[in-house]
C-alpha cells in the first residue's frame, strides 16, 4: 500500500547544552533514519529530546531513557547540567556548573509544498538550587541561522521571546510557559490535528516496544488502550445509598440502645422514689423526737431557776455575819495600835531592809576582793597593782588608790588581747597548712595527685562539653599522668625543668581541634593556667632526641605524647658539671641546676618537691613530706593553743569595770553594818517587853476572829460557786433547746413537700410504741437497704449509658445526670423523625444508584466496546491493503472468554432497558434495588458488579485497595472482551490461524512480522492514512520511532519490517547497536552514528545512503 500523500516530515533538530551535547544539528531524511551506536553512546539522549518537545512534557516521568541500557531513569536535571557522576558523599557532579541555558528544536517540513516550521523549548538553570524555567516556543520557516545562540551562549527564555516578537509578526509566532496550552495547539495545528490522547500514548509505547508480551496484552497497550471511564457518580451514589442503609441500621440500634437506658431509667426511679419515702418518714420521726427532748430541757431549765433563788437567800445572810466579823477584827487592831506595838513593828520592818541592803554591799565587796587575789599569781601582774590589790582586800585602799588599780589593770588587758591575737593568728597558719598537707596526703594515699583545683576544674569541663559535642565520652589527661621516669636520678630534674608544662591537658589527636575550640570559649579568669595539648599537629611532625637527651629517660604512655616529650626535652642535655653545662645550649644536672639562655640558674624546688606530679616515686616521696611536715605542725600547735587558754582564762578575771563610786559604796556598807545591828537589838528588846506586860491578849482574840472571817468567806464562795453551776447548767440547756429547735428548722425545710405524709401517718398509727427515736433508727436501718438498691439500679444506668455513649462518642450527654430528659428526648426524635428521613433519602440514593450504573456506567462501557470494534475494521481494512504475499492479517476482536465474560451480553444487549423510576417505595425493594421483575436476568448481575466497587464499611487500607484495584479494572471495557490476530492463509482451501498460541510457541524474529503490522497499522490509523486520498486531510506527521525493535531479527526479516513502513508512508528513526548495522543499511536512508568514549561528550556522525559503503568498511575495520 504505497502512499504518496503529504505529511509533515521532521526535518533537523537542533540540540544547545543537552546532556553531553553542547550544539549539534541533525539533519534528517524524509524517509528510514537509523541510530547506532554502542550501548551508552548517546541514542536515547536524541531521542528524549524529540519526545520532550513532541508531548509538550518537561518532567519526563514515563518516558526519559525507557528503551535505553542504563541501570536508571534520567531526570530533567540530569539531562540539561550534564551529569557525569555521583561522589562518595552521595553528591551528584556535573559537567555545567554555571547558570546557563539549554535548547531543543524540532524542524518540520511539509513534503509536497516544502513550507517549514519550528517547535522547542528553551529552559534556564540556576544552578544553585537546580531550578528550572521553561518557555515553549513555535514559528514559522526553518531553524534560525544563529541556531538560537549569541555570542557563544544559548538564548535564554527572555532573550528568545524578545527575540520571536523581533522576528515575527503575531500569526507567525507562539510562545509561553504553559505546556497544556502548547499541547493544545501542537496537536490541533502544529502537527496537522492528531489525537490528544492517543497520540502520546501510542508514540511512547512503540519506541520502548518489546516482543516479550502476550498478543492479547499487546493489543491491549498498542491498538484498543485504555479509556477513562470515570464512575465516580456512579461509585458515590451507590455508597451513598449504602451509607443510607447503614444509617437506618444504625438508628435502630441506636433506638434499642435508648429503649434500654429508658428501662434502666424506670427501674431507678422506682427504688429512687421508695428511698424518699423512707427519707421523709425519718425526717418526720426525728422532727417528733426533738420536740420531746426540748420540752425535756425547757422542764430541767425550771428547776435550776428556783434551785438559784434558794442559793441568793442563803449568800444573803452568809454575807451579812461576814460584815459583822469584820467589825469586830477592826475594833481589836484599834486596841493593838494603841499599846505602841504597832510602831515598834515597822521601825523593825524598816531596819531589816536596810541591814538586808548593807550586807548585800559587803558580799559584792568581799567577792571582788577575793577574785583580784587572782591577779597576785600572774607573772605579767606589776608588784604597784599587786600591792595595792592587797590594800583592797584589807578595806584600807583610798579612792585614788582604786582609780590607780582600774588602770592598772586595763593596762594588763590590752596586753593581754595583743598577744591573744598572735597567737590566735598563728594558731590559724598552723591549722591551715596542716589542713592542706593532710588533704593532699589522703588524696596521695588513695592514688589520687593533687592538681590544682582550677586545674581539675578546668579538665571536668572540658571533658563534660567534649561529651556533649561529640556524642560519646572523651577522656581528658593530664600530661604528668602519662608520664614515668625510668632513671630516678634524673626524677627531680625532669620535674623541675616540666614545670607547668606537665599539667597540660590532654586529649586523643582526633579531639584536639574540637578541644582547642571548647578551651577558646571557656572563662579566661577562671581557666587561664590551664593549657590544651595540640596532640593532632604533633603527630604530623616528627621531633628528633639528641644522645644524652633528657627526653631519654622519660617515657610516655601514648605515642602522640611521647612526641611532645621529643619536642620539648629532645634538646635539654644531661650534665653532670659546671663544665658540661656550659658546653651546650641548654643543659640540667641531677641537682636540679640549669644552664639556658648562657645563664645558669636553680630550678624552682616547688616544681619537684611540692608540685612534683610524675610517676610512683614521685607520690612516696611527696608522702613522706607531707607526713614530716604534718607531724612537726602538731608539734607547734601545741603550745600555741595552751598560749590561747590560758590567755582567754586571764581575759575572764575581775576588772574592775563599774565606777570607782559603786565599789567606794560597798566598802562603807560594809563598815555601817555593825551600828545597824546594835539598833536591831533595842527594837527588839522594846517590843517583847511590851508583849509581855497586854498585847497578847489581843493577839489571840485577833487570830480567833480571822478564823471565823476565813470559814464564812468559804461559806460564801462555795453558795456562789452552787449558783454558777445553775446557771451553766441552764445555759447549756437553752443551747440543747435552740439546737433541737435549729435542726428542726432544717428538717422541716426537707419535709415542706406534704406529697409522702398521707403514708406517714398511716405508719405512725399502725406503731404502739411512742419512742420515736427507737423508730427513727429501725427506719435509718430500713433506708440503707434501700440507698443501696437506688444506687445499684443508678449504676446500671450509668454503665448503659457509658456503654451508649462510647458506642456513640458524638452524642454528648452527661451519664450521670438524675433525670432521663436528654435521652427521652433524643429517642422520640429518632423514632419519629430521623428514621422516616433516612429512609426517604435511602429511597433517593438506590434510585441515583441504578440511573447512574445504567445510564452511565453501562452506556460508557458499551460505547467503549463499540468503539474497539469500529478501530478493528478500520485496521483491518489498513491492513487488508498491505502486501505479505498469498498471506493476510486482520484483528479479532470477542466477548472475554474468561470469567469475566459473563458480563458481556449485560453491557451490549440492546434489549435491556433500566426504569430507576420502577423502583418500589417499600424498605425490601430499597435494600435490593436491582430486583424488579422485568430485570430479572440481569438484576443479580448488576448488584454482584456494583458491590464489587464498594468497599466494605471501615474498609482497612489493604481492603480499599483492593476496592480501587477493582474498580479500575472493572472500568476498563477491556475486560469483557478477548483479543487475538489471525492470518489468513490463502491456498487450495483458505484458512485462518489463531496468532496468539504461535507466538507463543516461537521465539525471537519468527513472531515478531504480526506485532509490527499491528502497531503499524494503528500508526496509519492515528495518522489518518487509511483516509481515502480522494478525501480532504491536512498533512500529519508521520513519525515513527523505534528504539531497538529488530534486536531478534534477521536480515530479511528487517528488510520486510522497513519495507512495511516505508509502504505505509511513514518517517521512521530505527536505533539499534552497532553489532547489527549491516541488517540495516541497505534497507534505510540515512545513517548517524554515536560515540560517547570518555562518557562526557557525545558526537554524531552522519551518513547518506552513498557514503553507506565507506561506513561498512570502517564498521568492519573497527
Amino acid at each position: 500500500m504505497e502512499t504518496k500523500q503529504p505529511f509533515k516530515a521532521l526535518s533537523k533538530i537542533c540540540l544547545n547544552n543537552w546532556h553531553y551535547i553542547d550544539k549539534k544539528i541533525l539533519t534528517l531524511n524524509e524517509g528510514i533514519n537509523f541510530f547506532t551506536g554502542h550501548s551508552g553512546s548517546g541514542k536515547s539522549t536524541v531521542l528524549d529530546a524529540i519526545q520532550i518537545v513532541l508531548y509538550a512534557n518537561t518532567d519526563g516521568r514515563g518516558f526519559f531513557n525507557k528503551a535505553a541500557a542504563d541501570d536508571s531513569d534520567r531526570t530533567l536535571i540530569e539531562y540539561l547540567r550534564g551529569m557525569v557522576n555521583i561522589s562518595e558523599n552521595n553528591e551528584s557532579q556535573y559537567l555545567r556548573n554555571r547558570n546557563f541555558s539549554s535548547t531543543i528544536v524540532l524542524e518540520l517540513t511539509q513534503t509536497n509544498t516544502r513550507d517549514k516550521q519550528c517547535v522547542g523549548v528553551v529552559f534556564d538553570v540556576d544552578t544553585s538550587n537546580n531550578d528550572v524555567s521553561r518557555l515553549f516556543f513555535w514559528h514559522t520557516g526553518e531553524l534560525f541561522p544563529n541556531h538560537y545562540r549569541s555570542e557563544g551562549r544559548c538564548l535564554t527564555t527572555a532573550e528568545m521571546r524578545e527575540y520571536l516578537q523581533r522576528s515575527f509578526t503575531p500569526e507567525q509566532f507562539y510562545c509561553g510557559p504553559s505546556n497544556e496550552r502548547f499541547r493544545r495547539q501542537l496537536y490541533d495545528i502544529y502537527l496537522g490535528g492528531l489525537d490528544m490522547e492517543k497520540f502520546p500514548k501510542l508514540f511512547k509505547r512503540a519506541i520502548s516496544f518489546r516482543m516479550n508480551i502476550k498478543l492479547e496484552d499487546f493489543v491491549k497497550e498498542y491498538i484498543c488502550m485504555e479509556q477513562d471511564i470515570h464512575i465516580e457518580d456512579l461509585q458515590e451514589s451507590v455508597m451513598q445509598y449504602g451509607r443510607m442503609r447503614s444509617k437506618i441500621e444504625e438508628t435502630m440500634e441506636e433506638i434499642r440502645r435508648l429503649k434500654l437506658i429508658c428501662g434502666k431509667y424506670e427501674q431507678y426511679a422506682e427504688k429512687s422514689d421508695e428511698e424518699k419515702v423512707c427519707s421523709y418518714q425519718i425526717d418526720r420521726l426525728e422532727i417528733m423526737n426533738h420536740e420531746v427532748k426540748s420540752q425535756e430541757a425547757r422542764d430541767r431549765i425550771k428547776v435550776r431557776q428556783e434551785a438559784i433563788e434558794d442559793l441568793k437567800k442563803q449568800q444573803q445572810v452568809l454575807e451579812q455575819e461576814e460584815k459583822d466579823l469584820q467589825k469586830e477584827y477592826e475594833e481589836i487592831i484599834l486596841r493593838i495600835a494603841d499599846s505602841g506595838y504597832a510602831r515598834l513593828e515597822s521601825d523593825l520592818d524598816t531596819l531589816n531592809e536596810t541591814l538586808e541592803r548593807l550586807n548585800n554591799g559587803k558580799v559584792r565587796w568581799e567577792q571582788t576582793a577575793e577574785h583580784l587575789k587572782a591577779w597576785t599569781e600572774k607573772d605579767i601582774t606589776p608588784n604597784q597593782v599587786i600591792w595595792v590589790i592587797e590594800k583592797f582586800a584589807d578595806g584600807s585602799i583610798s579612792e585614788e588608790e582604786l582609780v590607780r588599780l582600774q588602770e592598772g589593770l586595763k593596762d594588763l588587758q590590752e596586753e593581754l588581747e595583743d598577744q591573744r591575737q598572735e597567737a590566735d593568728a598563728d594558731l590559724r597558719r598552723i591549722k591551715k597548712e596542716e589542713k592542706e598537707a593532710r588533704a593532699e596526703l589522703k588524696e596521695l594515699k588513695q592514688g589520687k595527685k593533687a592538681y590544682p583545683r582550677e586545674l581539675e576544674e578546668a579538665r571536668f569541663e572540658l571533658r563534660n562539653r567534649l561529651h556533649e559535642r561529640c556524642g560519646k565520652f572523651v577522656n581528658v589527661h593530664i600530661l604528668a599522668d602519662l608520664l614515668d621516669v625510668k632513671d630516678e636520678r634524673w626524677h627531680n630534674a625532669v620535674e623541675g625543668y616540666l614545670g607547668n608544662n606537665k599539667l597540660q591537658l590532654i586529649v586523643e589527636p582526633k579531639y584536639a581541634r574540637a578541644a582547642m575550640d571548647i578551651y577558646q570559649e571557656m572563662d579566661t579568669k577562671r581557666f587561664f593556667r590551664a593549657a590544651v595539648l595540640d596532640t593532632e599537629k604533633l603527630t604530623k611532625d616528627k621531633h628528633q632526641v639528641q644522645p644524652g637527651a633528657l627526653a631519654e629517660v622519660v617515657k610516655a604512655k601514648e605515642a602522640y605524647v611521647q612526641e611532645y616529650i621529643n619536642f620539648f626535652l629532645g634538646n635539654v642535655k644531661k650534665c653532670e658539671s659546671l663544665d658540661e653545662l656550659r658546653e651546650c645550649k641548654i643543659g640540667v644536672t641531677p641537682d636540679c641546676m640549669l644552664y639556658q639562655s648562657y645563664k645558669l640558674q636553680h630550678m624552682n624546688p616547688e616544681n619537684y618537691t611540692r608540685r612534683a606530679y610524675i610517676g610512683e616515686t614521685s607520690m612516696r616521696q611527696r608522702i613522706r613530706k607531707l607526713e614530716e611536715k604534718c607531724e612537726k605542725l602538731n608539734g607547734e600547735r601545741m603550745p600555741v593553743q595552751e598560749l590561747l587558754e590560758e590567755i582567754r582564762q586571764a581575759m575572764q578575771m575581775e576588772m574592775l569595770k563599774q565606777p570607782a563610786e559603786d565599789y567606794l559604796g560597798w566598802l562603807a556598807d560594809s563598815k555601817a553594818i555593825i551600828s545597824k545591828e546594835k539598833k536591831k537589838a533595842q527594837l527588839l528588846e522594846q517590843m517583847q517587853k511590851l508583849k509581855d506586860e497586854s498585847v497578847a491578849a489581843w493577839e489571840g482574840k485577833k487570830k480567833e476572829v480571822q478564823a471565823a472571817q476565813d470559814a464564812k468567806k468559804e461559806s460564801v464562795s462555795k453558795v456562789q460557786e452552787a449558783i454558777w453551776e445553775n446557771k451553766k447548767e441552764i445555759e447549756r440547756l437553752n443551747a440543747e433547746v435552740l439546737e433541737s429547735e435549729e435542726q428542726m428548722k432544717d428538717v422541716k425545710r426537707k419535709v415542706a413537700d406534704k406529697r409522702y405524709e398521707k403514708e406517714f401517718q398511716e405508719y405512725l398509727a399502725s406503731r404502739k410504741s411512742e419512742n420515736y427515736e427507737y423508730l427513727r433508727r429501725q427506719m435509718v436501718s430500713r433506708v440503707y437497704t434501700l440507698r443501696e438498691e437506688e444506687e445499684d439500679a443508678y449504676r446500671k444506668l450509668v454503665e448503659e449509658r457509658s456503654s451508649y455513649i462510647r458506642e456513640y462518642p458524638n452524642r454528648t450527654f452527661s451519664t450521670s445526670i438524675r433525670d432521663n430528659v436528654p435521652y427521652e428526648k433524643l429517642l422520640n426524635s429518632l423514632s419519629c423523625d430521623h428514621l422516616e428521613t433516612y429512609r426517604e433519602s435511602a429511597k433517593t440514593q438506590a434510585k441515583a444508584a441504578v440511573e447512574h450504573f445504567k445510564d452511565d456506567f453501562i452506556f460508557k462501557i458499551r460505547s467503549a466496546i463499540l468503539e474497539a470494534y469500529q478501530r478493528r475494521d478500520e485496521l483491518n481494512r489498513i491492513i487488508s491493503k498491505l502486501d505479505f504475499g498469498k498471506d493476510k492479517y486482520q484483528f479479532v476482536i470477542t466477548k472475554n472468554k474468561g470469567a469475566d465474560g459473563k458480563y458481556y451480553k449485560m453491557f451490549m444487549d440492546d434489549s435491556l432497558q433500566i426504569r430507576p423510576s420502577d423502583l418500589d417505595d417499600t424498605m425490601d425493594n430499597q435494600l435490593d434495588m436491582f430486583t424488579m421483575e422485568h430485570e430479572n436476568q440481569y438484576g443479580e448481575m448488576m448488584n454482584e458488579l456494583i458491590n464489587i466497587f464498594i468497599p466494605p464499611e471501615n474498609a482497612t487500607k489493604d481492603e480499599m485497595d483492593e476496592a480501587k484495584r477493582n474498580m479500575d479494572k472493572y472500568a476498563d471495557y477491556r475486560t469483557y472482551l478477548s483479543f487475538d490476530m489471525q492470518q489468513i492463509v490463502h491456498g487450495d482451501k483458505e484458512m485462518t490461524i489463531g496468532l496468539s498460541k504461535m507466538i507463543k510457541k516461537n521465539s525471537g524474529g519468527e513472531g515478531q512480522n504480526p506485532l509490527y503490522v499491528a502497531l503499524l497499522a494503528s500508526f496509519a490509523q492515528l495518522y489518518k492514512i487509511n483516509l481515502s486520498p480522494k478525501m480532504h486531510r491536512s498533512p500529519t506527521l508521520r513519525l515513527v520511532v523505534l528504539d531497538e525493535a529488530f534486536s531478534k531479527m534477521d536480515a530479511e526479516k528487517v528488510a520486510s519490517c522497513i519495507a512495511l513502513i516505508r509502504g505505509l508512508g511513514f518517517q521512521a528513526i530505527i536505533s539499534a547497536t552497532n553489532d547489527k548495522i549491516q541488517n540495516y543499511l541497505e534497507n534505510v536512508d540515512k545513517t548517524f552514528v554515536y560515540a560517547n568514549p570518555n562518557k562526557r561528550h557525545i558526537s554524531i556522525q552522519e551518513f547518506e545512503k552513498t557514503e553507506f559503503a565507506q561506513l561498512a568498511d570502517e564498521e568492519e575495520q573497527g
